[in-house]
């Protein structure tokens, strides 16, 4: 009973107090609620302003601010429906009323001290001890606040009034149990315009506490779901979708964080008026870590699936976030595309440049698989200059499987199949090795290839290697346009290629992707074994049978190529180096057996100029003239054992058993002795004593020479030849045992002759016996209009056969010793007759004058039947004996002229002058005939005289014609005596004339 009693007494005293206290609090609660705020204020420095205020009993003391203000530094950060604060009667009468049991704000309005435009701009607390104090004293000072704060409804919005979220709740409270451990949960949506309707959740964890893991400060987890991606385009593509995601951190004691990151999106879609129809792009889900420490931001073990397969996974962290210069490293995993997929996917957008399109519908099936890549950069290199930091650190393997593409059809190769190599970027350096691959017939292997972009790719240096197992009959039909875009000279001789070759290639130089730059050095090495070469005009195709070619950008070497040509083979070494001047042989031989001279060499010279038959054997090594680059000095020898040697100045070809070209620096000797010339033996040897100024020497000695052999040479009257084709200065000396000129015979002919490559010639020197008699000749021709200039002589030659040369007479008029001088100008392109200049001196001496028709004419006008027995020969059948005729002419346009012409002999002179048109074959001239010992006789017996008419003239008669017309039928017509007295001074002074012209006239 004394126990009841006893707990009944405090039980009164309790009721007693609390409703004491309970009147006591109702009768001043606004000081009350002054007196909360201003705790609040002072420990806060955030002032709340109520509209109005009330105050309700419970369990605990509950104060209500209608439409408080929240005021921070003079700006009000939150607005409110109401503000509720649970206050507990103990904080009441024991201290300020704080810490609050319960703080609940209904419907707030918070603004950020920020706007929507500087949002990205506010700066993440820096993790580290300082941040974890700095969030221990936000702690601890709302611990001294509240035991719980409740937010109900509340919205966000920017500085600027831009809405970020609504129907937000937050939770946060402690136990007492836990009272330094503060736990979080909250909810939303935000209202931002590209993620509008997006949702949001999550619970925290601060604080420490006796369950506490070891040193973990806090952790919690946020969802997101409906977060719609929207505003994502580029290029009109947009991407359409929804995102949710997960995230789980633990905040150490040392301020790092720690934690991971899910997030998927279902029913991605790629929209734009550039496709067909919308692309439905699947499920994907990206998984990442994060490490979040004072020195370091790095997030890693990122992970990206299409539905469950991995495609993408990386690794990324910022090393000094906080240093003056943070630096920046990503780390990409390996993943791997189809090239057949990707191409119908870009060809299914519409509008794609031309150009583009035709590359992807040139690219066939393959794989392409991308390593790890790593990159490692200043975060401020990365911001100022993305691309130039990318290329300068960025390292990343990859390769390329059985990737196939065509050609551009202008280029004329094959497609390429099966390309496969390995690929590597570090810093700048790409390298490619490992490669491989088809195009038709021929293969590629061993690519290697090495690029420093550090700097870009237009300057870049490369460098590259490649083996190749050619088809050469494939690929002619690209090396023909290569040929025929480079214009390279003599390409159209080029006929076809076949066979197979091995080729190495290698190749340095400089990149450009503004136009095309040959590389600065390369090497082609190719294994010609199996080359089949077919030119043009050939008999048949050259065959490599063994060798290499090694091409620099600067030369050419030959090692021991074998070319196995139509009937013989020939061996080629040596190099050509390429220089500014020109090029440079260094020891180029070329060795020669059994070659078929006359198949290959007129793919070098013009047939109809010069043309070789026969087996061709021997050994020239060529070398470049040290004092003048340009020009080479061969050394060696070529025999041609037997053929024939035609050059276009001769009518036939030469017939050689032995045939040698000898070359010993710049000189080139090509002699042919016991050779046949018209089945006439012959000695020929062609010399050119410097090739670098080339003039030819020929010296020939004939056996019996046929002087239209040469096809130059012919009767000044005979028609023109066609011109020789002969560019270089010619000159020579010929010596022939015999000689004919069509049917003039000489013999011991000698003579020397030079020829301007302008066609002009002279022929000096010449000497011949001819017809008992010696002749020397000198002729000059001017190629222009052949005119040519012949000035000669003849001595003590038989002039019967030169009037039987033609053929049409069968007794020569003349008898005798002719002596002849001429020089003469004639036209041989035209009437050389009509065009014939000049003067010529003729002598005879003992000789008869054969009957032809002009004697006879002018005998017939005599009775000379006494004669006949005065035993004095008829000069009607045994012709005009004399011991000497005595003339010269001079003329113009085959126009000549005589007023000397004198015969004497035992049975009569015979006088003339005038006129012989030579062109025209007619003459006008006056003719005396003086009988000697029986003058006055014959005189008395010429009807037209009469008889004894002229014995006054002392034993001197003459019979006086005029003869005109042609040659071959003249016209003969008695002159009468009007003078005797002239006609004898004329007679009589004819000697005196002869040795003295113009002395009586």
């Amino acid at each position: 009973m004394r126990l009841v009693r006893i707990a009944a007494g405090f039980a009164l005293i309790l009721i007693i107090v609390v409703g004491g206290s309970a009147g006591l609090i109702l009768s001043n609660q606004a000081r009350l609620v002054v007196y909360v705020l201003s705790s609040i204020h002072k420990r806060t420095g955030v002032e709340i302003i109520p509209r109005a205020s009330s105050v309700h009993l419970s369990t605990h003391l509950i104060v209500v601010l209608d439409q408080p203000q929240v005021i921070e530094n003079g700006h009000e950060i939150v607005k409110l429906k109401s503000l509720s604060a649970t206050i507990s009667y103990h904080s009441i009468f024991t201290g300020t009323g704080l810490p609050l049991y319960r703080l609940t704000a209904d419907r707030p309005e918070i603004t950020l001290p920020v706007t929507a435009t500087h949002a990205a701009a506010v700066s993440v607390p820096r993790p580290g001890t300082p941040t974890i104090d700095a969030l221990q004293e936000t702690l601890h000072s709302l611990a001294r606040i509240c035991w719980r704060v409740d937010t109900i409804d509340a919205s966000v919005r920017y500085a600027d009034g831009v809405p970020l979220a609504n129907h937000v709740r937050i939770v946060a409270y402690r136990t007492r149990r836990e009272p330094s451990r503060w736990r979080l949960g909250f909810s939303g949506a935000l209202l931002g315009a590209r993620v509008s309707g997006a949702q949001f959740s999550g619970k925290f964890s601060l604080g420490t506490s006796s369950s506490s893991r070891p040193g973990e400060f806090g952790h919690g987890e946020v969802w997101t779901w409906n977060v719609p991606l929207e505003g994502i385009e580029a290029e009109g593509f947009t991407l359409a979708g929804a995102v949710q995601s997960t995230l789980k951190y633990s905040l150490r004691d040392d301020g790092s964080v720690t934690g991971e990151i899910d997030a998927g999106a279902k029913d991605l879609v790629l929209k734009s008026a550039r496709l067909a129809a919308p692309q439905d792009l699947g499920e994907y889900s990206l998984h990442a870590g994060f490490d979040i420490t004072d020195g370091k931001y790095a997030v890693n073990q990122i992970v990206l699936r299409h539905v469950n397969t991995p495609i993408l996974s990386a690794n990324t962290e910022l090393v000094g976030p906080e240093s003056e210069k943070p630096r920046l490293g990503i780390q990409l995993g390996g993943f791997r595309f189809d090239a057949a997929a990707v191409k119908q996917k870009l060809l299914s957008v519409r509008h794609l440049p031309a150009d583009f399109v035709s590359m992807l519908n040139r690219l066939g099936p393959g794989k392409v698989t991308v390593g790890d890549a790593t990159l490692s950069a200043a975060l401020e290199e990365i911001k100022t200059a993305p691309l130039e930091t990318i290329r300068r650190n960025l390292v990343v393997t990859g390769m390329i499987e059985d990737v196939g593409f065509t050609i551009p059809s202008d280029t004329r190769l094959p497609a390429v199949n099966g390309l496969s190599a390995q690929l590597a970027y570090s810093k700048g350096l790409l390298t490619i090795s490992q490669g491989t691959a088809k195009f038709g017939n021929s293969s590629i292997h061993d690519l290697v290839a090495s690029a420093n972009l550090a700097n870009g790719i237009e300057g870049a240096d490369y460098k590259s290697s490649v083996g190749m197992d050619a088809d050469l009959a494939e690929l002619y039909p690209a090396i023909a346009r290569s040929l025929e875009l480079y214009q390279l000279q003599q390409r159209d001789r080029l006929e076809h290629l076949g066979g197979r070759v091995q080729v190495v290639v290698t190749a340095s130089g400089k990149l450009s992707v503004k136009t095309l730059v040959p590389p600065k050095d390369y090497q082609v090495r190719a294994d010609a074994n199996g080359t089949v070469v077919s030119i043009k005009g050939s008999p048949g195709p050259l065959k490599v049978s063994r060798g290499t070619i090694v091409i620099n950008r600067d030369s050419v070497r030959f090692d021991h190529l074998m070319l196995a040509a139509t009937g013989g083979d020939a061996t080629l070494d040596g190099t050509v180096n390429f220089v500014k001047q020109g090029f440079i042989l260094r020891d180029v031989t070329l060795g020669l057996h059994n070659f078929p001279s006359e198949t290959w060499l007129s793919l070098l010279v013009d047939p109809s100029d010069f043309s070789v038959s026969g087996p061709i054997g021997g050994r020239v090594v060529v070398n470049s003239d040290p004092k003048n680059l340009t020009n080479m000095t061969p050394e060696g020898k070529l025999t041609l054992a037997g053929g024939n040697v035609k050059f276009n100045f001769l009518r036939s070809p030469i017939l050689v058993q032995g045939a040698t070209l000898t070359m010993h620096r710049k000189e080139v000797i090509l002699a042919m002795p016991g050779s046949k010339l018209e089945n006439q033996a012959i000695n020929f040897k062609v010399t050119v004593a410097d090739y670098t100024h080339p003039t030819i020497r020929i010296d020939a000695t004939v056996q019996k020479l046929d002087l239209e052999v040469m096809n130059f040479v012919r009767m000044p009257w005979s028609p023109a030849m066609p011109p020789i084709h002969f560019p270089v200065p010619c000159s020579g000396h010929i010596e022939a045992h015999a000689a004919n000129l069509a049917a003039f015979q000489m013999t011991d002919v000698k003579t020397d002759f030079t020829r301007s490559p302008m066609g002009d010639w002279h022929i000096y020197n010449m000497s011949a016996t001819a017809y008992r008699g010696k002749m020397k000749l000198e002729l000059v021709g001017r190629a222009p209009d052949n005119w040519i200039h012949m000035m000669g002589s003849a001595t003590d030659m038989d002039p019967a056969p030169l009037f039987m040369l033609g053929g049409e007479n069968k007794q020569s008029p003349l008898l005798g010793h002719l002596y002849l001088a001429a020089d003469l100008w004639g036209n041989t392109d035209t009437n050389f007759f009509e065009t014939l200049a000049g003067d010529m001196t003729i002598t005879v001496r003992d000789g008869t004058l054969n009957k032809f028709t002009l004697l006879s004419r002018l005998l017939s006008f005599i009775d000379i039947k006494n004669w006949l027995s005065a035993q004095i020969p008829d000069p009607r059948i045994n012709g005009v004996p004399f011991k000497t005729i005595l003339t010269d002419f001079k003329g113009n346009g085959g126009l000549f002229y005589t007023d000397n012409f004198a015969l004497k002999g035992p049975v009569m002179d015979i006088t003339a002058n005038g006129s012989i048109q030579f062109g025209a074959d007619m003459l006008d001239m006056q003719v005396g005939m003086f009988p000697f010992d029986t003058v006055d006789w014959v005189l008395n017996h010429i009807p037209l005289i009469g008889e004894r008419i002229g014995s006054g003239t002392g034993k001197l008669v003459a019979a006086y014609f005029h003869v005109s017309g042609p040659i071959s039928n003249p016209s003969i017509m008695p002159q009468p005596i009007s003078s005797v007295t002239n006609f004898i001074k004329k007679t009589l002074g004819m000697p005196i004339n002869i040795i003295r012209p113009n002395t009586i006239k």
